[in-house]
C-alpha cells in the first residue's frame, strides 16, 4: 500500500489523519496501477482543507454525516460505495470501475478552488478540478479524459463555466459559455453518469448512511435514529 499520510499537516487532528486513511483505503480499491498512481499524485497535492471541510458549506444540501470536520471525505467514501453498486448493475469492466472510482474520489478536490480560501463552494469547481488534474501523469489518454470529464460534469445539470450567482450583469459570451457547458453535461458517457448519479444520491438529506455503519431505529421519531 502506497503511503500518503506523509502529506498530512503536523497540526492535523487524529480525526483528520483518519480521513486521510479512509481515502487511502478507497484508492487501494483501484486495480489499475496507472490510474491508482494518478489518483495518488493528485491527493498528494490537494489543498489541506479538503481533509477537514464539510461537504456542504451551508449545511443545507447534505445529510448530517456529511457536515462537520471531515464531512467532505465522508461524502466521498459514501459515493464510492454507490459507484461500486452502480458499476455492478451496469456491468462495468474492471478498468471502467477503476476510472469511475478515481473520478469520484477526485470530483470535489477543488470545491473551494485549487487553493481553498473562502470556505464556500465554487459553483465552477468541476471545471476547476478538471483543469487542475490535467497536470498529473496518466499515459492512457482515454482513461485520463474520462476521469477529467466525469469530474468536470459531475454536477449536471448544474454545470457552469461562470458562476451564475454573482450580483452583476453577465455578458452574452458568458451566458453562451454556460449554456454550452450545460448542454454538453446533459449527454454523459456511462462513467460520467455513474459519477454524477453517485454524487447526487449520496448527498440527499433523506438518504443518510455511511458504509459499514448500521443504523438502529429505536423508536419512530427521526431524532431517535442513531
Amino acid at each position: 500500500m502506497r503511503e500518503i499520510l506523509n502529506i498530512a499537516n503536523p497540526e492535523f487532528s487524529e480525526q483528520t489523519i483518519e480521513s486521510v486513511r479512509l481515502v487511502q483505503k478507497e484508492i487501494e480499491k483501484i486495480i489499475s496501477g496507472d490510474i491508482k498512481d494518478f489518483t495518488y499524485q493528485a491527493f498528494g497535492e490537494v489543498d489541506p482543507k479538503f481533509w477537514t471541510s464539510p461537504a456542504s458549506s451551508s449545511g443545507k444540501y447534505h445529510p448530517p454525516e456529511d457536515n462537520g470536520e471531515g464531512g467532505l471525505v465522508r461524502h466521498v467514501i459514501k459515493g464510492v460505495a454507490v459507484i461500486e453498486q452502480y458499476a455492478r448493475r451496469a456491468r462495468f469492466s474492471p478498468r471502467e470501475l477503476d476510472i469511475a472510482i478515481s473520478a469520484f474520489l477526485l470530483h470535489d478536490t477543488c470545491k473551494d478552488g485549487v487553493v481553498w480560501m473562502t470556505g464556500k463552494t465554487d459553483y465552477t469547481h468541476g471545471l476547476i478540478a478538471a483543469r487542475w488534474l490535467e497536470k498529473f501523469n496518466l499515459p492512457d489518454v482515454t482513461a485520463k479524459e474520462e476521469i477529467l470529464n466525469a469530474v468536470r460534469f459531475h454536477m449536471a445539470p448544474w454545470c457552469y463555466v461562470v458562476s451564475p450567482y454573482e450580483d452583476r450583469q453577465y455578458s452574452k459570451e458568458e451566458m453562451n459559455k454556460n449554456l454550452e457547458e450545460m448542454a454538453r453535461a446533459m449527454y454523459p458517457t456511462k462513467i460520467e453518469s455513474a459519477v454524477r448519479d453517485a454524487d447526487y444520491w449520496s448527498s440527499r438529506e433523506s438518504m443518510s448512511f455511511f458504509p459499514g455503519t448500521a443504523v438502529e431505529i429505536r423508536h419512530d421519531a427521526p431524532e431517535e435514529r442513531v
